[in-house]
């Protein structure tokens, strides 16, 4: 037996040679006991690193998170020298995981670190937790940052409780399942091997499309011959959702009220009031997210919010939800998952699927999802990261409807871009005007707002736009009304490229293509593990005059450009509009929000003809 365990790990050595650190094993045994309405949820949790070289001792910082609905105990961890010295951890320190001025949490960490790890080292951790609402059993993942030699889960129930899960990524990765039932109870087993590492990028499609993972839920149990429901689908967790809402403080609505009243007064219509409304919520609530236990679902009274000028997702939506209602718009709180939520609440009915609130307002027979947390998206907009999700819309104590937010088209998210630009000798001399619309105008709003930091405008925008080259120098720069919710954003500045123009002989080279628009969005093939994200879809157009230098002619003008596809392309026109002038027209639009892995090549594609048709040049001839 110990040759056959011997060789097994030689084998998953060999498989792993390649990495540094690896766990040999990570599992849970969870147990659920029912015992006169209450339930008793333990989780005996275990894992097995090793470290294959020494090029990564940093794994030794481990940490265990926990939060108001979870209690860590029994806490053992200890390193394994190769020559069999046991170095046992001495102190752990236990710390809040967020601690900034806009996040706070009760998550906290048990952190520590393993003793003496060197080559060859394995360190050892085990611990109990305890959780204490069963709405959240949580999730195993049977794939880490690192690779995984064995990941098994087991799930003990007694016979009159039923459990729910729901895998994904299961089959590709082998994972095994295997069902026990006894006079006691059920015993669900789960067990993968040799599952390599997961390692997503800032780019990249959520790790969670593509790990083999594992939600789990408590369907209902049965007492005294009846069954109750704690789980069993989304009309249950829906239940839930509203019983927390109605824990919302009572308070008297005075300052709401109020204010809701002066911002409808003299407003032609409905949509003129929800809009006011929605404006005044995202200029006058401060965004500071809170979770703290079930503080961390229910919203705080819409007056304290009012009063103190700051919350959370759900205190925004909160106040929305008062406001609009006592104008008399009818509007609902509405759950829902981000974009990096890949789960339906058909298929994943837990609080797990969504990890946001916003408001969904019933405006001329259409809904309207508001989220206030993006201080800068036009009304009528959702926010960028929500488009394409489910949201569960609370209607009464009984009733609620999902409705996915719908995806913006490219056509709401444009950019315009005029230029005039000319020649002094080989320098180049632009003047240039920017009008955004859309998602493209809270995307510059919100750069330039929180990461701008202490940069110049000048510095800004050769950094951001990035246009011609590093000699770019900004002037004259007139930035729009940062607060105007309404109109496009406006941006108009000069700028001068010294030595831009090729100058050989007689004849003049220089390319009209000066914003290098997508040009470093090429996906490495070989190493982009999952799927391209794309924040918004956009359209962007370009209109270049172009006038020539004094005794010169255009002898050669680039040929029109085009690619055209469903869900990217661009169209490029040259168009000499007399002896002294030419024109650039260029259109480059995206009609899509991720690119899977089948898709990159002919991603690449259209970004490598991008490149090739941005570097063609005009010709100018100097007049004999």
């Amino acid at each position: 037996m110990k040759k056959i365990v011997a060789l097994l790990f030689l084998v998953c050595s060999a498989a792993f040679a390649q990495d540094d650190y690896i766990f040999l094993k990570r599992a849970e045994n969870v147990t659920i006991e029912y015992n006169k309405h209450q339930f008793n949820i333990k989780k005996d949790v275990s894992q097995v690193g090793k470290y294959l070289t020494s090029n990564k001792l940093y794994f030794s910082n481990e940490f265990i998170p926990f939060d108001s609905f979870t209690k860590i105990d029994n806490i053992e961890a200890y390193t394994l020298l190769p020559d069999s010295t046991k170095k046992t951890v001495d102190h752990i320190e236990t710390k809040h995981e967020f601690d900034n001025g806009i996040f706070f949490s009760d998550q906290q960490l048990k952190n520590f670190v393993f003793p003496g790890v060197t080559k060859d080292a394995t360190t050892h951790l085990s611990y109990t937790e305890t959780v204490s609402v069963p709405q959240f059993l949580g999730v195993f993942q049977f794939g880490s940052f690192v690779p995984t030699q064995e990941a098994a889960i087991t799930v003990n129930v007694p016979k009159n409780v039923e459990l729910g899960f729901t895998g994904f990524n299961l089959e590709p990765f082998g994972v095994s399942f295997s069902k026990t039932e006894t006079n006691n109870g059920v015993t669900y087993n789960w067990k993968a091997n040799n599952v390599r590492a997961f390692r997503g990028s800032e780019n990249s499609l959520p790790v969670n499309r593509y790990l083999p993972h594992l939600i789990l839920y408590i369907k209902n149990y049965t007492e005294g011959g009846k069954k109750h429901n704690i789980l069993n689908d989304a009309s249950d967790l829906y239940k839930w959702y509203h019983s927390l809402v109605q824990q919302i403080s009572k308070e008297e609505l005075k300052s709401v009220k109020s204010t809701a009243e002066k911002l409808a007064s003299g407003q032609p219509d409905t949509n003129s009031k929800a809009k006011a409304i929605f404006n005044w919520v995202q200029d006058n609530i401060t965004y500071v997210a809170f979770e703290d236990g079930l503080g961390g679902f229910i919203p705080r009274n819409a007056e304290t919010v009012v009063t103190k000028r700051y919350g959370d997702c759900k205190d925004m939506a909160n106040v929305l939800y008062e406001m609009l209602n006592h104008v008399g718009i009818k509007a609902h709180h509405a759950w829902i998952g981000t974009r990096d939520r890949p789960y339906s609440y058909k298929d994943v009915p837990t609080p797990v699927a969504d990890n946001h609130m916003i408001t969904a307002a019933i405006i001329d027979n259409d809904t309207i999802f508001l989220d206030a947390t993006d201080s800068y998206v036009p009304f009528g907009m959702p926010s960028a990261f929500t488009q394409g999700k489910e949201a569960m819309i609370g209607i009464d104590a009984n009733n609620f409807v999902i409705k996915k937010v719908p995806v913006q088209p490219k056509e709401l998210s444009k950019a315009s871009v005029k230029t005039t630009a000319s020649l002094n000798g080989t320098d180049l001399l632009a003047s240039e005007n920017r009008i955004m619309e859309g998602y493209e105008k809270v995307e510059f709003i919100y750069g330039y707002t929180y990461k701008k930091e202490t940069k110049t405008n000048e510095e800004y925008l050769n950094t951001t736009l990035k246009l011609g080259n590093n000699k770019t120098a900004y002037s004259n720069i007139a930035l729009g009304d940062l607060e105007d919710r309404t109109n496009p954003f406006k941006l108009g500045f000069d700028y001068e490229i010294n030595n831009y123009a090729k100058l050989v002989g007689n004849k003049i080279f220089v390319n009209l293509n000066l914003d290098p628009l997508l040009t470093e969005s090429e996906i490495n093939i070989e190493k982009q593990e999952f799927g391209k994200k794309i924040e918004h879809a956009f359209v962007k157009e370009y209109e270049t005059i172009f006038t020539l230098p004094d005794g010169y002619k255009a002898v050669s003008v680039p040929e029109a450009s085009v690619f055209e596809d469903v869900l990217y392309g661009f169209n490029i026109q040259y168009k000499l509009i007399d002896n002294q002038t030419l024109a650039l027209h260029k259109t480059v639009y995206v009609n899509t929000l991720e690119v899977e892995k089948e898709g990159f090549e002919a991603w690449n594609n259209f970004i490598k003809s991008l490149i090739k048709a941005n570097k063609k040049n005009i010709i100018l001839e100097k007049i004999q």
